[in-house]
């Protein structure tokens, strides 16, 4: 299953505009929508280019788009974690495992120290600082944290269950099921 029916719908584009201008027919894009056929990456690439500028509106210059949006080939293969995700994640270690320290999400230098730069428990301001997607790669690894609102800082990012400073534990690996992710916990 794919995003890409989804996002053609939110943007109100019929399925001829859209294969038009990818110059694909327009079998070939519901075969695609359907997950019927799986593009190349390439493919996929221009699918996330098309619609990521579907979002930029620059007759409002005044407006701020959410931090770090990107629309991402992850996104439109529906691979990442969502704010549904990030709700049940949190509803579920404060209520029934409280004794574990607040569901977290903690950007960390990229640097050996892997120190924590901030740490975010409350859900609407973690939706509200990472749009609510955290992107995450095929090969076990997570894209970096691009801070666009503070000179593109660049950080790494993790899950975590955070009791105080010093002790905390790092659980992205275990929620994503990313054997080869680093566990910032065990440094």
């Amino acid at each position: 299953m794919n995003n890409l029916t989804t996002i053609r719908d939110f943007f109100q584009l019929s399925l001829s505009d859209v294969a038009t201008k990818l110059d694909l027919t327009t079998a070939e894009l519901t075969a695609i929508e359907n997950g019927e056929v799986q593009p190349a990456p390439l493919m996929w690439q221009r699918l996330a280019e098309f619609y990521a500028d579907q979002f930029h509106v620059p007759a409002l210059p005044e407006q701020t788009e959410p931090i770090h949006f990107r629309l991402s080939v992850d996104y439109l293969m529906n691979i990442g974690l969502t704010m549904n995700d990030l709700l049940a994640l949190k509803w579920y270690f404060n209520n029934t495992r409280p004794e574990l320290g607040l569901f977290a999400m903690a950007l960390f230098s990229q640097d050996e120290a892997r120190i924590i730069e901030r740490l975010t428990d409350e859900l609407p301001e973690i939706l509200d600082q990472y749009a609510g997607y955290i992107l995450l790669n095929h090969d076990g690894t997570l894209n970096a944290f691009i801070d666009e609102r503070n000179d593109n800082k660049v950080s790494d990012w993790r899950l975590v269950l955070y009791k105080r400073d010093g002790l905390l534990v790092d659980i992205t690996d275990q929620l994503i099921y990313f054997d080869d992710l680093i566990n910032y916990s065990l440094i």
